[in-house]
């Protein structure tokens, strides 16, 4: 129960990451041009490394078939989004002390810090349950 619920969550971040990833592409002009698509793809293809490793991991422990690869693809993909969110906030807040930069949205930072970290706690907990249930 515990497994299959934290699987779902880490299943639900990876999906809104992936969609985020998807509107950032789109946003840039990667679907403009139909030549483009592939350099645009190649170029920003380490952006989807991250969701595909964390939803990847997600599928198959809820499929519950190689479930120590899938924590550990699941704890990896978390680290890389905490990597991702951290680097993001830390520039906002070195870019916060500009007086010519407009402030950025707080809330919506600390929003998705706290899901970050969820998702970590989450990942990890799933980790230590397949070990044990590994060792046993």
């Amino acid at each position: 129960m515990i497994r299959s619920s934290i699987s779902i969550f880490l299943l639900v971040v990876a999906l809104v990451w992936t969609a985020i990833v998807t509107w950032f592409f789109v946003m840039l002009g990667g679907a403009s041009n139909l030549a483009y698509i592939g350099k645009a793809l190649l170029w920003f293809s380490w952006l989807f490394v991250g969701p595909l490793l964390l939803l990847a991991g997600a599928i198959v422990m809820l499929t519950g078939a190689y479930q120590k690869v899938g924590s550990i693809l699941s704890v990896v993909g978390c680290f890389i989004l905490t990597v991702m969110v951290g680097y993001q906030t830390l520039s906002m807040l070195l870019d916060a002390a500009n007086p010519l930069i407009a402030r950025p949205p707080y809330a919506a930072y600390v929003l998705v810090m706290i899901l970050t970290l969820l998702a970590d706690a989450g990942a990890v907990r799933l980790y230590r349950l397949a070990s044990l249930a590994f060792s046993k």
